[in-house]
């Protein structure tokens, strides 16, 4: 018993020996491990206050306000290949970046800061710092053992335009192409801009090199007869399409040589549009009771049929006939309608310019669809003013008008542009899209076009300028 007793004592002092000495052990062995990452994860900015300046056309400053930008909203890229970290769009102009907040996240141990390209001393980060941003920052990170380092260049990008601004260059001052000229059609053909115009005695096609700021033009003959009504050229695709008074149809494929469409109306055609179904054009007659107009379409500028208008056919435009057509967000097609009635008539048509609009999609096809009047009212106090050589365009998903004196005297030639955000129905002056103030008051016709990159050109007296809104030419990341 005693011997079984004493064997049983020995192990149990064994296993309390071997409980101890793992104890000891395990304690003994407990090491902290430190890896090597060493990266910038994600860069995002606070808030930034802003000094916004409203200018008018002439240049003057009218008010300064104060605001913020959200940086959030500003995404900051990180390029850990180049180890760079910059916001590919641009913060508005006006930003101040000498005090900014910034959460950085990084893997690493600590992230130091000093002004690129100095050799300053570092300051170590804290994300409630206000980091002075006018200059780029290095930043300097040590991995979690300690044994290495990563360098980053961090730099935010802000616009030196302000955005909802137009900035005007006079390109040509002098074009001897254009000079004398009393009717022209600008539009853009093959990257250049090029203009039909006419002296009384000929039709030429003045073409300059291209949409560059500096340019040279050239004149070329065309075999477009004086009946031809430039005011009617329209593009789709690669072809050019015009009326003649005759009730003629022609097209080109260079704006030198032009083949007729189809057959001779039986009266004067004016072309509206031209869609890649429908030619459409507005057929007017005059006699002893007045004049009168049909709005007709064609498939092929022989057999022509009348549009179907939610209106009266005495409510359309007689003359100076413009139109556009305009892809809206939506998926919609619309094509916005402008032009003018004599002045024999008392009624608010005759006082402003009329506006009609056709308008589609998938589920009401173009020929279903009807041509409806805007009508006109003393309610809308911004109707587009009756405008000698009235130019529309389609600008920044807007229609713009714009030209000479207004029949009534109180518009002055190229006083300013009249902006439509519904497509028609209230016509706005625009502090942003305004004109050159050089060109307010000119004499003589006036043509203008818009170019791929959102220029805007206008062409008056041989003398050619070209604008546009500053944000539309900011690079797209």
């Amino acid at each position: 018993m005693r011997e079984e007793k004493t064997t049983r004592n020995y192990w149990l002092l064994l296993l309390l020996g071997l409980t101890i000495l793992v104890s000891a052990c395990s304690e003994d062995s407990t090491t902290v491990s430190y890896n090597d990452y060493c990266y910038v994860k994600s860069v995002t900015l606070g808030t930034i206050k802003r000094k916004v300046e409203r200018r008018d056309r002439l240049g003057k400053l009218v008010n300064t306000t104060y605001t913020s930008v959200t940086g959030s909203n500003f995404l900051m890229t990180i390029d850990q290949r180049a180890r760079t970290i910059e916001n590919r769009d641009s913060l508005p102009l006006g930003c101040d970046l000498s005090a900014v907040t910034a959460a950085i996240t990084f893997d690493g141990s600590i992230l130091k800061y000093r002004t690129a390209g100095s050799n300053g001393g570092w300051t170590a980060y804290n994300s409630t710092d206000s980091l002075n941003l006018t200059s780029p920052l290095e930043l300097e990170l040590t991995s979690n053992d300690g044994k290495s380092t990563r360098n980053y260049t961090l730099k935010v990008n802000v616009h030196k335009q302000e955005a909802d601004s137009i900035y005007w260059k006079q390109c040509e001052s002098n074009v001897p192409q254009l000079s004398g000229m009393n009717d022209m059609k600008a539009f853009v053909m093959n990257g250049k801009l090029t203009v039909l115009a006419s002296n009384g005695t000929k039709v030429i096609l003045a073409e300059r090199s291209g949409t560059d700021a500096e340019g040279t033009w050239q004149e070329e003959d065309t075999d477009l007869p004086l009946t031809a009504d430039l005011q009617t050229l329209r593009q789709q695709a690669d072809k050019l399409y015009l009326s003649t008074s005759d009730g003629s149809i022609l097209s080109s494929t260079d704006a030198k040589a032009w083949t007729q469409e189809g057959t001779t109306y039986t009266t004067e055609l004016k072309l509206i549009e031209k869609t890649e179904q429908f030619f459409y054009a507005i057929s007017v007659t005059t006699d002893e009771n007045g004049t009168t107009s049909k709005l007709l379409r064609s498939t092929d500028a022989a057999t022509w049929e009348e549009d179907e208008l939610d209106s009266q056919a005495t409510l359309l435009p007689t003359y100076g006939i413009r139109a556009l057509t305009m892809q809206q967000a939506n998926g919609n097609t619309r094509i916005v309608m402008v032009g003018q009635r004599d002045s024999k008539g008392e009624g608010e048509e005759y006082k402003n310019a009329i506006v009609w609009n056709k308008m589609w999609n998938e589920s009401e096809k173009e020929e279903e669809a009807q041509w409806m009047y805007f009508p006109l009212s003393d309610d809308n106090i911004v109707p587009c003013p009756r405008l000698q050589y009235l130019n529309l365009l389609p600008y920044d998903g807007k229609c713009i008008a714009l030209g000479g004196a207004s029949t009534d005297g109180k518009h002055k030639a190229l006083h300013a542009a009249y902006v439509s955000q519904d497509y028609g129905i209230t016509w706005r002056t625009d502090s942003e899209i305004h004109l050159p103030i050089q060109l307010e008051g000119t004499d003589g016709c006036i043509t203008s076009t818009v170019d791929k990159n959102n220029f805007i050109w206008i062409i008056t007296n041989a003398q050619v300028w070209r604008g546009r809104l500053n944000r539309l030419g900011f690079a797209q990341q």
